[in-house]
């Protein structure tokens, strides 16, 4: 028989008392927290949000509304069952909004470290489902003197988030008017300052730095009283791009993905920061989508899932924008 998940005591102390599968409490939620900090990820994947991916990833109580051929979550779930998940065991009040905030923050990371694995026909493939790793389960459930060897073999065999950066100390600098603004050190946090500093300033004519995010700190840089005036969102956890910039006087918002190993302006995409910015637009604001890459090697990985209407800026090659000209297609004389 699989034993239970270990999140509570079993797991991560002498505690003889384990974690009962059925009991969903903030006690639970914080003690999976704890583990995904042992798993050196940062702060900003080491979230009540990632603990509620695992929960639903590890459960295994037969349920209705799966897709085809799948009895419990632990079978394969989809984005939507974990938001399902997470209002009916922890009684969170999530919205399916929030998809993308699961998705790039919580989901996407762990993909990419091999933890969780994606499964996914076709880039907008709307069965896109999930399944925790057998490791990764083998730690959660693993007996109190197991533990600390399962967790060392675990991390020994990827590069967690936090070992592959520099610390938040080497990270990208740069100048926002008179502030300096220090990011966590990666690859993402150098496309990021190299958008502002090369992409921002050939695009608009008069530039204002909006919004600059720093996922692995959930904190970055924000101008409230220039979005505020604009009506745009000023919550973190609101599913906002990476760079948010803007010409104040001509009345244009530059909206940028950029991109390393995720997160492209896909159709979806467009969909959801387009509610963002819409109080924007209804004051009379222009709206361009940009998805910046490091390299058109890194474009290329990505060329299928790009939305119509799109721009792509390649940091290598500063200069250009290749622009994807629309939804309407072609015509004689156009």
């Amino acid at each position: 028989m699989r034993r239970a998940p270990s999140f509570g005591p079993t797991c991560l102390g002498p505690n003889p008392i384990g974690w009962v599968i059925r009991m969903r409490t903030a006690r639970d939620l914080k003690r999976a927290v704890a583990l995904l900090k042992m798993l050196d990820l940062p702060r900003g994947v080491a979230t009540e949000q990632t603990a509620i991916c695992l929960f639903a990833m590890t459960d295994d109580t037969p349920r209705g509304g799966l897709l085809p051929g799948k009895v419990c979550l632990r079978d394969g779930c989809r984005i939507h069952d974990i938001l399902q998940f997470a209002r009916s065991e922890f009684r969170k009040k999530v919205a399916e909004n929030t998809r993308e905030s699961y998705r790039k923050l919580s989901l996407s990371p762990l993909c990419e470290i091999g933890l969780v694995t994606r499964h996914q026909l076709s880039t907008n493939d709307p069965n896109t489902f999930y399944r925790i790793s057998e490791a990764l389960e083998r730690l959660l459930t693993c007996p109190p003197g197991e533990r600390r060897a399962l967790l060392d073999e675990l991390l020994s065999s990827f590069a967690s988030p936090a070992r592959r950066r520099p610390s938040a100390t080497g990270g990208p600098r740069l100048r926002v008017g008179s502030r300096i603004v220090q990011l966590s050190g990666g690859a993402h946090s150098q496309l990021e300052k190299e958008v502002v500093e090369g992409l921002v300033v050939r695009i608009l004519a008069s530039p204002t730095l909006l919004y600059l995010g720093d996922t692995a700190r959930k904190t970055g840089y924000q101008n409230r009283q220039a979005m505020r005036e604009m009506s745009l969102p000023i919550d973190v956890a609101a599913a906002l791009p990476d760079v948010l910039a803007a010409d104040m006087h001509e009345h244009r918002l530059v909206v940028v993905e950029a991109v390393t190993t995720t997160g492209p302006v896909r159709p979806s995409r467009i969909v959801e920061l387009g509610a963002l910015v819409a109080p924007a637009v209804k004051l009379g604001w222009s709206v361009v989508y940009v998805s910046a890459f490091p390299d058109r090697s890194t474009m290329r990985r990505f060329i299928e899932q790009l939305a119509w209407g799109t721009r792509v800026w390649i940091a290598e090659e500063p200069d250009h924008v290749i622009w994807f000209n629309g939804p309407t297609p072609l015509e004689p004389g156009s």
